[in-house]
C-alpha cells in the first residue's frame, strides 16, 4: 500500500468519523431540544462509537494492508447504517432527521467501494429503512399514514439510487483516470528513454555523453580527479554494409555495444556518438591506464564474431585525458582527431594522446 493510498484512507475515514459524529450529536441534541428520552439511548450510542474506534483501530494499524478494501469501507458504513436505523427506531420522532444521515453517510462510500459494492450498500439501506416503516405500522397507530410513508419511499429510495449511479458514474470515471494516467507515465517514460537512448545499439546517445561530459569536467576541476575520453569508429563500415546488409550490420553494432558494456566498469560511461561510432568515458582513469582498457577492447572485437559469427570486425580509437579547464569541446576535438589518424592508418589500433603527441599502441 503506498503512502499515497494510505492518506487518502485516513483523509476519508476522517471525513466519515466527523460526519458520524456531527449526526450523533444532532440525534442527542435533538431529542433533548424536543424534550425526548429515548430509552436506550446512552448504550447505542456508545456501542456505535466503540465500534467505529475498533474499526479505526483496525485500519490504521496496518491490519488491513492486504484487504481488498483496506478501509473497511463497507463496515464503516454498514454499522453506521445499522447506528442510524437503531436511532430511529428508539426515538420515531427524530426519523425525518435520521432519514438525511442515510444519504450523508453513502457518499463516503463511493470512492472507497466500486460501484457493486456501492449498489448493494444502497439497497441494504433501503431495506433497512422499509423494515422500519414496516415495524411502525405493525406496532403504532395513528402516527404513520401508509400513503405518506410509500411517498416517502419511494422517494428516499430514488435519491439512493441515485446516488449510486452517480457512484458508479465516478467510479468509472476515476479508474479512466487511473488508467490514462499510467499511459501517460509509460510514454513519458518511453519519451525520456528514447531521449537518451540510441536505438540501434540501445546504449545512451551522444546528447546524454555530452552532457555528462560536462558533469565529469565539473568534478575533474573542482577534485582534480583525472578522466578520459575515446571515440571508437567501427572500421570500413560501408563495405560491411555492402557485404552482409544493413540488417546485419545493426545487429553487430547492438552486440558490439553489449560487448563494451559487460567490459567497462559500473561508473564509466559507453554510448553510441553516430553512426557506427561509440564514445567512452573512464572516470578516474589517467591516460595510461585508458590505453590498457582501450587496447583490451580493441582485442576483444577482433576475437569476437558478431551477427551470428558472419561479420568479423575491427575498431580504430582515439583516446585522451582531460586537460584542466579544456572545453568539452576541445576535449571531443582531441579525441576526433586521434581517431581519425587511427582510421588513416589502416584501423584496428588503439592512438593515444600523450601530453599533446600521438602515439599507436597496437595495429595489425
Amino acid at each position: 500500500m503506498t503512502i499515497k493510498l494510505h492518506r487518502d484512507i485516513y483523509r476519508r475515514q476522517g471525513l466519515a468519523v466527523v460526519g458520524m459524529l456531527l449526526f450523533t450529536a444532532l440525534f442527542v441534541g435533538g431529542n433533548r431540544f424536543l424534550g425526548l428520552a429515548p430509552k436506550g439511548e446512552l448504550q447505542l450510542v456508545t456501542t456505535f462509537w466503540a465500534g467505529i474506534a475498533l474499526l479505526s483501530y483496525w485500519s490504521w494499524s496496518g491490519r488491513t494492508r492486504d484487504y481488498r478494501d483496506p478501509g473497511l469501507t463497507v463496515l464503516y458504513i454498514l454499522w453506521a447504517t445499522l447506528f442510524v436505523s437503531l436511532s430511529i427506531l428508539i426515538s420515531p420522532q427524530m426519523r425525518f432527521v435520521m432519514m438525511l444521515a442515510y444519504l450523508a453517510l453513502l457518499p463516503f462510500g463511493i470512492l472507497g467501494m466500486g460501484w457493486r459494492s456501492f449498489f448493494g450498500v444502497c439497497l441494504t439501506t433501503i431495506g433497512g429503512y422499509s423494515l422500519l416503516v414496516l415495524y411502525f405500522r405493525n406496532h403504532t397507530e395513528g402516527v404513520f399514514d401508509p400513503r405518506l410513508e410509500l411517498l416517502l419511499g419511494a422517494s428516499f429510495a430514488l435519491a439512493a439510487m441515485s446516488l449510486a449511479l452517480v457512484a458508479r458514474e465516478m467510479v468509472l470515471l476515476r479508474e479512466a483516470y487511473s488508467r490514462k494516467s499510467r499511459e501517460l507515465k509509460l510514454a513519458t517514460a518511453r519519451i525520456e528513454e528514447l531521449s537518451i537512448k540510441d536505438e540501434v545499439t540501445g546504449l545512451l546517445n551522444q546528447r546524454y555523453f555530452d552532457r555528462t561530459l560536462q558533469n565529469q569536467r565539473a568534478v575533474s576541476n573542482r577534485d582534480g580527479r583525472p578522466f578520459v575520453v575515446a571515440l571508437m569508429d567501427i572500421d570500413h563500415l560501408d563495405a560491411l554494409r555492402a557485404l552482409h546488409g544493413e540488417r546485419s550490420v545493426q545487429t553487430m553494432m547492438h552486440e558490439l555495444a553489449q560487448l563494451l558494456t559487460v567490459t567497462l566498469r559500473e561508473v564509466d560511461i559507453v554510448s553510441a556518438y553516430g553512426a557506427g561510432r561509440y564514445g567512452v568515458l573512464l572516470t578516474g582513469a589517467t591516460i595510461d591506464t585508458g590505453q590498457a582498457v582501450l587496447e583490451r577492447i580493441r582485442q576483444k572485437v577482433t576475437e569476437t564474431p558478431f551477427a551470428k559469427g558472419v561479420i568479423q570486425t575491427s575498431v580504430s580509437i582515439g583516446v585522451v585525458q582531460y586537460q584542466p579547464s579544456e572545453s568539452v569541446e576541445e576535449l571531443l576535438s582531441r579525441a576526433d582527431m586521434h581517431a581519425a589518424i587511427a582510421v588513416n592508418e589502416g584501423g584496428n589500433r588503439v592512438v593515444v594522446n600523450w601530453s599533446g603527441s600521438a602515439g599507436v599502441s597496437h595495429s595489425e
